[in-house]
C-alpha cells in the first residue's frame, strides 16, 4: 500500500526538497502538485510527470491525497494547514506552522479534533548530522551535558535573493516577526532535542542594519543567551550580515568532565574527549538526506501507514515558536 501525497508550494523548499524525496520514498505515491505561479507548477510537474494545480482547494477534493505538505510562506501556513485537516488530510507543515502561537495552537488542537497527524517539518532532528550528535549524548559521550552553542550564518546576499524588500519576510503581521524569527525555530527545538530539556528562560539582544544597495532589507545580527529546565545554558546567535565565505551553521555541546562536540555546516561532527583526544564522523549522505528532509518525509508516510504519533509533534513546535516570539518582544529595531 502506498500514501498518497499532494505538496501545497513549490518554492524553495516543496520543491528541492519535498517533491524530490516523496518521489523516490517507495512507499509514497505523489498524486499532484499546487502552485499559484502556472510557470513553476507545469516545471515540477513536467519534471516528475504529475498533475498539477493552481488551487489548493481542487487538491483537497482529491479521494486519493492522504497527506498534505504545506510548503507555502508562512503568512499562508495557517489557512491552508486548517482547510486540509478539516478536509480529513494529515498534515505535514512547514515552520514557523503560523506567525501567531494563538493560530499555532489552533492547529495543534484541530489536529486533535479531526484525529490526523499535523506534524512540523523539523527536519534538522532527522539529518544524518545532529541524529549522530543525538546518539553520542545520550550514550553519555559527554557524560553530563551542560551547555550548548548554535550558529547560523547566512550571507547577505542570500537573504536578498530569498527574501528581497518587498517580501512578506519583512511585515511582522505577516511573517511573526523578521527572518531571524523565522529561520530560529530549528535550532531552539534541536537545542532542547539534543539537550533533553526545555529552555525555561531566554534573553535576545539583536541589531538590524538597513541595507540602502539592497532597497532597505534589513540585515540582522541576533544574540539569545538561555537556561534549559535540566540547569545547562545556551547560547544561539543568527546572522544574515556576513559574506558569503562565512556563511556557516555551527553546533557545539559542552559536557561537564571536559568532553566536547562539534557539528560543523551539514557533514563534519568531531568529538573532543580525552582517550583518544579527538574522533571525526563525515557525512556524505547528499541531495534531500543531507538536511534530513528525505527522512522527515518518509517517517510522515511511515505515521500515516502505521497510525502511529510523529517523532515530532505539534507540541514541540509551538514550544519553539514561542522561544522566538522573543526575538520579536525584546529586539529594538
Amino acid at each position: 500500500m502506498k500514501v498518497g501525497i499532494g505538496v501545497i508550494g513549490c518554492g524553495f523548499i516543496g520543491g528541492k526538497a519535498h517533491i524530490p524525496s516523496f518521489n523516490s520514498i517507495p512507499e509514497a505515491k505523489l498524486v499532484a502538485i499546487v502552485d499559484k505561479d502556472e510557470n513553476i507548477a507545469k516545471k515540477y510537474s513536467n519534471r516528475y510527470n504529475i498533475p498539477y494545480y493552481l488551487d489548493y482547494l481542487e487538491l483537497l477534493e482529491n479521494p486519493e491525497v492522504q497527506g498534505v505538505v504545506v510548503s507555502v510562506p508562512t503568512p499562508y501556513h495557517f489557512k491552508i494547514a486548517l482547510d486540509a485537516m478539516n478536509a480529513g488530510k494529515h498534515v505535514l507543515c512547514e515552520m514557523p506552522l503560523a506567525p501567531t502561537i494563538e493560530e499555532a495552537e489552533k492547529l495543534k488542537k484541530t489536529a486533535e479534533e479531526k484525529g490526523v497527524i499535523l506534524m512540523p517539518s523539523l527536519n534538522f532532528r532527522f539529518a544524518p548530522l545532529y541524529v549522530k550528535t543525538k546518539q553520542l549524548i545520550n550514550e553519555g559521550a559527554l557524560r553530563n551535558p551542560i551547555a550548548i552553542y548554535y550558529r547560523e550564518f547566512i550571507s547577505t546576499d542570500i537573504l536578498v535573493t530569498q527574501w528581497p524588500s518587498n517580501s512578506w519576510a519583512w511585515n511582522k503581521n505577516k511573517s511573526g516577526g523578521y527572518p531571524d524569527f523565522t529561520l530560529s525555530v530549528w535550532s531552539l527545538d534541536l537545542a532542547q532535542w539534543l539537550m533533553n530539556s526545555d529552555i525555561t528562560e531566554i534573553k535576545w539582544l539583536s541589531k538590524y542594519v538597513n541595507l540602502k544597495e539592497y532597497n532597505g532589507v534589513k540585515a540582522y545580527h541576533t544574540i539569545g543567551l538561555a537556561k534549559f529546565m535540566n540547569n545547562a545554558i545556551g547560547t544561539f546567535q543568527f546572522s544574515a550580515l556576513v559574506t558569503y565565505s562565512n556563511a556557516t551553521s555551527k553546533l557545539e555541546v559542552f559536557g561537564d568532565s571536559g568532553e566536547s562536540l562539534e557539528a560543523v555546516s551539514y557533514d563534519r561532527l568531531i568529538l573532543y574527549s580525552k582517550e583518544p583526544d579527538k574522533k571525526e564522523w563525515i557525512f556524505k549522505e547528499g541531495g534531500t538526506k543531507t538536511w534530513g528532509h528525505y527522512q522527515m518525509d518518509k517517517h510522515f508516510v511511515e505515521c500515516i501507514l502505521k497510525g502511529e504519533k510523529p517523532l515530532v509533534t505539534p507540541e514541540d513546535a509551538v514550544k519553539a515558536i514561542k522561544l522566538a516570539k522573543k526575538i520579536v518582544e525584546q529586539s529594538e529595531e
